[in-house]
């Protein structure tokens, strides 16, 4: 059943605006998720309706899935630190909430429409989406979604019948509608500690609680809100590792982007690695890879710094005993992030049995990988096809470390030994791997070669990839699994605003 969104019946108006969303002059639906909508008790026959798209667009429901009378959609308001500088006021620039509602699990989910027009909050942009990022955020969410990663989901594309301008000339204007448990992030937190003080982040804590961490709800006084920071802080870190395990690259990291509900939030410049490279970004505008790929857990512990700054007077009257609290809650992320990080890479290896050279095999593996040039995705999914051991499967691995092939030799000698430890026969083991690394992802050239096509209205290569993508785990076409040909490789991603 669909509600007025809690953020805007529970909160006060300090935390958002109510903004009215005119209807584009001739939205059609290109893509819609159909388990998604299913689950979430939308009615699929009236979403691909005239009547339906019409409304959706303008962030209506048809009245019978509503609770309660229809409230208009609303802008968040929330700062951010935007490569390490703070924007004191930010907000929902081209986004809007437009209803709450219980999935079938009886999950709470927030449904949001992005490139749905100026709102106050758009600082003099236009407040629309374009066909390419909205595609690519519906391709590569899904695809998270789809690898058991936490991730906002999508629900719907829709082109508006308008041209829009972008410095790369003019484009189809387009709408998303996302769903995801919370939309609200470490900028939210910022927001009300620059602006409200204190009480508005209390108020702001108390409503998160409820909406995320309702096993909280029975805590009361200073330690509520030191557990809750706390569980943040585990949700950041199993994120991050589950990232890093993928080889997911964000590509803007800001505080702003950064979702308290621990799922993956705004697909601008993100992309998947090909050749493993610690150092790996691809965003046009991170000149110095602030957010590469082996940044990625210092800088989650960053942003969770920042949150600890809007939330320690609430720990402890005592100032100097909340800074301590709250710097041993962040001393935890790197202890449970190591954690996560190092059982996600044994599961990638197949090693069930923990032995404390574990990390210095896979700190070599990846250190080989990289001399190597070996692609992350295929290197991990090749191990897993086969037992190492055998000499046919060994030259094909080998392949995979065109520069650097004596060191994958030594690797595989280490690997070999340590699975001596291994008490799972080599047939389940194998099975275990298959079902933990993936054997496609949306590799970046495949993505943006879908996009050309659907820019010129043909969307068959789309839905062919999105198809794929929702069983990464099963055998597919090679073409697929292929890494980019040197033409093919994609240097640079942009955030399509």
């Amino acid at each position: 059943m669909f509600s007025p969104s809690l953020y805007a019946t529970t909160l006060s108006e300090f935390f958002y605006k109510p903004i009215s969303l005119a209807a584009p002059p001739a939205p059609h639906l290109v893509a819609l998720n159909i388990p998604l909508a299913q689950t979430l008790g939308l009615d699929v026959d009236w979403l691909h309706s005239p009547a339906g798209i019409t409304s959706l667009c303008q962030g209506r429901l048809p009245t019978d899935h509503i609770e309660a009378p229809h409230t208009n959609p609303v802008a968040s308001v929330y700062a951010g630190h935007q490569f390490g500088h703070f924007v004191p006021s930010l907000g929902d620039g081209r986004a809007a909430l437009i209803a709450d509602c219980q999935d079938q699990n009886g999950t709470m989910m927030e449904l949001q429409i992005k490139g749905s027009g100026p709102t106050p909050f758009s600082r003099g942009g236009d407040g629309k989406n374009t066909l390419g990022p909205a595609l690519r955020e519906y391709i590569v969410s899904e695809a998270m979604h789809a690898l058991n990663i936490p991730t906002t989901r999508a629900l719907a594309v829709l082109t508006t019948g308008e041209v829009i301008e972008r410095d790369n000339g003019p484009v189809p204007g387009a709408m998303i509608i996302r769903a995801a448990r919370s939309h609200i992030r470490v900028g939210s937190f910022q927001y009300a500690a620059a602006h409200g003080g204190l009480e508005r982040v209390r108020e702001l804590a108390d409503f998160t609680i409820q909406r995320l961490f309702p096993h909280l709800a029975k805590e009361v006084g200073p330690a509520r809100y030191r557990a809750f920071f706390m569980a943040v802080i585990k949700k950041q870190a199993a994120l991050i590792a589950q990232w890093m395990e993928v080889g997911f690259i964000h590509g803007v990291m800001n505080t702003d982007n950064c979702a308290l509900s621990g799922e993956t939030l705004d697909y601008g410049p993100c992309a998947f690695m090909d050749r493993f490279d610690p150092m790996k970004h691809f965003s046009f505008i991170d000149k110095e890879g602030r957010y590469a790929y082996g940044r990625q857990p210092s800088l989650a512990l960053w942003n969770l710094s920042r949150l600890a700054e809007c939330l320690f007077p609430l720990f402890d009257e005592d100032e100097h005993r909340a800074i301590e609290q709250a710097q041993e809650a962040l001393h935890e992320f790197d202890h449970l992030f190591h954690h996560q990080w190092l059982s996600g890479f044994r599961r990638k290896l197949g090693l069930e049995k923990q032995d404390e050279h574990d990390i210095r095999l896979l700190e070599h593996l990846l250190e080989t990988m990289h001399t190597g040039q070996a692609d992350f995705t295929n290197t991990f999914r090749m191990l897993s096809s086969a037992p190492v051991a055998l000499e046919g499967q060994y030259d094909v691995l080998r392949d995979l470390f065109p520069a650097n092939k004596g060191h994958f030799d030594l690797c595989r000698t280490e690997l070999l030994h340590r699975l001596t430890l291994e008490e799972r026969s080599p047939e389940a083991r194998q099975k275990a791997m298959q079902a933990t690394n993936p054997r496609i992802i949306p590799r970046n050239h495949q993505v943006e070669a879908t996009l050309s096509h659907a820019l010129k209205g043909d969307y068959q290569p789309f839905h062919m990839l999105h198809e794929a993508l929702k069983s990464p785990f099963t055998e597919a076409e090679d073409a697929l699994a292929a890494p980019p040909l040197p033409e093919e490789e994609v240097r640079y991603t942009f955030c399509g605003t």
